[in-house]
């Protein structure tokens, strides 16, 4: 017995590296040549990592005052910084970076497929089609393509779920701080990965005991309390205008909805459409964005009535995605991207619930006796079971269409393009000590060596604004940060709308020194900024703006 459960776990682990190889050489392949920054975070975690391999710290040092990366879990970023002192210059260690990346995802796709076929929530076979399916899109890639924390998280996810929905009776007390720590390490390369920890322990509660669940939340605690309370002490560093940009999530959350009692419940109903609206789209693009909502709606439907079933064997994992989906639909910012990740463990679940209620309705219709059995022939399972069969062809065949056709290189390489033109005109026109403002302020810090900043102030992510950024918030930005220059996207009416704002508020500030051929407007900031700005730079209750600096 022995011997062949030995022989089936060597099946399943070969599964899930071949799942794994196929993901990963699609995830080397979807790099692209797009400047690091295009995703704005991005080109923060290059900066961080670079700064630890220069021994800088945990900084930012590219605005005019550096600050702590509080924002930014420290996870990624280290795993990046061993590839600035092993590469020859920046594009080779940007190459390598992105190509770990790649390697990344593809891990994450072969340990899901092993969690699913090794926790019994599918078998093997069908475990390795739903992680193809649910890794080799273009949803997937556009997390992957850039260098975003997305592909590690995933690993990290996948292996704390498998560690804690795998433990048996006879699993040791080191098992259980193992998980612990493994949790953490999901929180602390993302910070919505506090879903993990809280699922593993309340599975291990369920499943085992309070007391093993005790030792996994001291284990997760001890290991994220040096990041707590570094993020904590550090958030005084950060200055008012910059904690919407580079806060702490907690102070960014406050920032956004702190002033507005009824600003989080709007963020929840827009965000959850959204959601709503993603999933279903993504099995049936067809139908229109009511159509796409109640797809949707059945997706997560099935995907409960399966966690029901997976909370028996895997109930860490049949917890996790109904917290995330918790932030996510409270979270101040756009779901989308971070959805992304969650689809092929949703589509897992949703799989179980189809052929629960398949089953079920089997049973239901065979209630009448062994004659009306053997004249129904199971055929009510096998109808469900088709119409399962043909949606997945229908969506592999649209994701590895939309694969082949490279869709995340569009946007990406557009935005490369405008960026380039900036960054070499700043480079030959921008004396090196100058600040310049730009909506990817980490990417024209990285590429052209000079110091940068916001151009906007947006407490509230524009997504969920009613209204502009306040534009005396703007003036402030800019000069309690010495800005110089500010360039932005006319072409962009988010980006545009404040900057003109600002423009018609204080008349002769700002003055155009050039435009890129796409389209990109620099404007100089004037030696004397009026009176109105003035008053922005006045002392404030009575102490000097040197010493409040």
């Amino acid at each position: 017995m022995r011997r062949l459960v030995d022989k089936t776990r060597l099946h399943r682990l070969a599964m899930a590296a071949l799942v794994g190889a196929v993901v990963a050489s699609v995830g080397v392949w979807a790099q692209n040549d797009a400047l690091v920054g295009v995703n704005y975070d991005d080109a923060v975690y290059a900066w961080l990592a670079r700064s630890l391999a220069d021994g800088e710290g945990y900084r930012l040092s590219y605005l005019p005052e550096p600050l702590p990366g509080i924002k930014y879990p420290p996870v990624y970023p280290t795993s990046l910084a061993a590839f600035w002192t092993i590469s020859s210059d920046r594009e080779a260690a940007f190459d390598r970076m992105k190509w770990v990346n790649g390697i990344y995802i593809g891990l994450a796709a072969g340990l899901f497929a092993f969690l699913l076929a090794e926790l019994g929530i599918l078998t093997a076979p069908v475990a390795a089609v739903v992680a193809l399916l649910g890794f080799v899109s273009g949803s997937m890639m556009l997390v992957t393509s850039g260098l975003l924390s997305e592909p590690l998280y995933l690993v990290l996810l996948w292996g704390t779920l498998l560690a804690a929905d795998g433990t048996t009776e006879r699993s040791g007390i080191w098992r259980f701080v193992g998980v612990g720590v493994l949790a953490a390490a999901v929180a602390l390369t993302r910070m919505v990965g506090l879903a993990a920890v809280i699922a593993v322990c309340v599975g291990i509660a369920w499943r085992r005991d309070r007391r093993r669940a005790l030792i996994v939340a001291v284990a997760a605690g001890l290991t994220l309390l040096p990041w707590i309370i570094y993020t904590l002490v550090a958030a005084d560093q950060v200055p008012a205008v910059l904690v919407p940009r580079y806060g702490s999530y907690l102070q960014r959350y406050l920032s956004g909805v702190g002033s507005s009692p009824g600003a989080a419940l709007d963020i929840a109903f827009t965000n959850i459409g959204a959601m709503l609206q993603t999933l279903g789209a993504k099995l049936t693009p067809w139908l229109g964005a009511a159509g796409q909502g109640a797809a949707g709606v059945l997706l997560l439907v099935f995907a409960i009535l399966g966690a029901r079933r997976v909370a028996r064997l895997a109930p860490a994992t049949a917890i996790y995605p109904w917290l995330y989906l918790a932030v996510m639909a409270t979270w101040t910012f756009p779901p989308f991207r971070f959805l992304f990740i969650l689809i092929p463990l949703l589509l897992a679940l949703a799989l179980v619930g189809v052929l629960r209620l398949a089953d079920g309705l089997q049973e239901a219709l065979d209630q009448g006796g062994p004659d009306a059995a053997t004249r129904r022939g199971g055929w009510a399972r096998l109808a469900v079971i088709g119409v399962v069969v043909i949606l997945g062809i229908d969506l592999g065949y649209r994701e590895v269409g939309s694969v082949a056709r490279r869709v995340w290189d569009g946007a990406e390489l557009e935005k490369s393009a405008v960026a380039a033109e900036l960054v070499a005109w700043v480079e030959d026109n921008v004396r090196p000590e100058a600040v310049v403002a730009f909506e990817f302020d980490p990417l024209l810090a990285l590429y052209s060596g000079r110091r940068t900043a916001p151009n906007n102030y947006e407490p509230l992510h524009p997504w969920y604004q009613s209204r502009e950024p306040g534009v005396d918030e703007l003036a402030s930005l800019l000069v309690d940060l010495g800005v110089d220059y500010v360039a932005v996207r006319r072409d962009v009416a988010v980006a545009a709308a404040p900057i003109d704002a600002l423009m018609g508020r204080h008349p002769g500030w700002l003055g155009i020194v050039h435009v890129t051929p796409r389209g990109v407007v620099v404007l100089r900031v004037t030696e004397e900024a009026g009176p109105a700005v003035a008053d922005l730079t006045a002392p404030r209750n009575g102490t000097d703006r040197e010493e409040q600096r």
